[in-house]
């Protein structure tokens, strides 16, 4: 009986103490995730080694699987290899990852169906070794896309490589590769045709007219020119896709076109069919061009001149690129001297003359 009593008693003595133990522990809780985990909650990764670097922004990547990835470089836009210093550009990229395993972090395709991400390597953000080299601008037009502090990085690296004229910043204000293909397009095409021409396209059966985004798009080889629309849709051409509509010109009555408030206002007008609905375009009259004593008397356009912040250069009303700078990179001036004044020079494709 007396070890009996000696043994529950030991046994209370460790329940005891293995609840005095527990309290006195440290409580631990889970390994928190590095950064770089954490990101692939909202990035995406791709692994893989770099087969074939195409130009100072575009890569392809073979993963595990041997699927291929093409990539295109976030937060930069390159020379195009045609362009000065687009070689070597290309080949400042092709040292720092070509043939090496990369991480790749993404979170979008663009229209082209490539991946447009961050190489990663050793740790190390390889895009904007670009920049920093001279041999790539910060893509402010994507730069919405970007964290805000590789915004800032971005833009700081481009500073200093422009202070200290590394690379394409030789130049004081090289051309950004979207004027230059730009400008070769137009070099290629030549003197335009005759004002009003209808282009159709003779591969796709579509036209366009002068207006339209594809107007000057086409190869050579497939182009077929009408007098009018009409011309061109009796021949079995359609109005191609990025062409609007043409606006039409109606009585003040018509279901078509403008209304005054009344008949808008008018419970018991009756709509038009939807073929007959059409698109209103609204022109917004531009200021009148200032020409100074300096400036070239056959250049008698008028509208405002548009500077691209970016690039630095301007366009003149009527010029090719006229209406293809971004609405954030807009400076607009009411005479040429203005835009000079103000470090902005005449576009490469671009003439006074026009």
């Amino acid at each position: 009986m007396e070890i009996q009593n000696k043994i529950a008693s030991l046994l209370a003595s460790l329940i005891i103490c293995a609840s005095f133990c527990a309290a006195q522990q440290p409580a631990f809780s889970a390994p928190q995730q590095s950064p770089a985990v954490a990101a692939n909650h909202i990035q995406l990764v791709i692994e893989g080694k770099v087969i074939n670097v195409h130009d100072g922004d575009t890569i392809t990547v073979l993963d595990q699987d041997n699927k291929k990835f093409h990539i295109r470089l976030q937060g930069i836009d390159a020379p195009e290899l045609k362009q000065e210093f687009g070689s070597v550009s290309q080949q400042n990229l092709s040292r720092l990852v070509l043939g090496k395993q990369v991480s790749i972090y993404w979170s979008k395709v663009d229209k082209y169906r490539r991946t447009v991400g961050t190489i990663m390597l050793d740790g190390h953000d390889v895009n904007i070794e670009q920049v920093k080299a001279g041999l790539a601008w910060h893509f402010k037009k994507y730069e919405d896309e970007q964290s805000p502090q590789d915004r800032i990085t971005y833009a700081a690296a481009e500073q200093t490589a422009r202070a200290a004229k590394l690379g394409l910043w030789q130049d004081a204000n090289p051309t950004v590769p979207g004027d230059w293909r730009q400008a070769v397009k137009t070099q290629r095409w030549g003197p335009p045709p005759s004002a009003g021409t209808i282009i159709g396209n003779k591969n796709s059966l579509k036209y366009h007219r002068p207006d339209c985004a594809g107007y000057r798009d086409m190869a050579e080889k497939n182009r077929v020119f009408f007098k009018s629309v009409a011309e061109a849709e009796a021949a079995g051409y359609k109005r191609a896709g990025n062409c609007p509509a043409e606006i039409v010109t109606s009585a003040p009555n018509s279901t078509v076109g403008r209304q005054s408030p009344a008949a808008s206002a008018s419970s018991n007008r009756v709509p038009a069919p939807a073929s007959a609905r059409v698109p209103i375009k609204t022109t917004v009259q531009a200021r009148p061009v200032q020409l100074s004593e300096n400036e070239t008397p056959a250049f008698a356009a008028t509208g405002t001149i548009i500077g691209n912040k970016n690039s630095k250069v301007y366009h003149l009303p009527g010029c090719a690129s006229y209406n293809r700078v971004s609405e954030k990179n807009q400076v607009k001036f009411a005479t040429i001297a203005e835009a000079e004044s103000a470090g902005y020079k005449l576009a490469s494709n671009c003439s006074k003359n026009k």
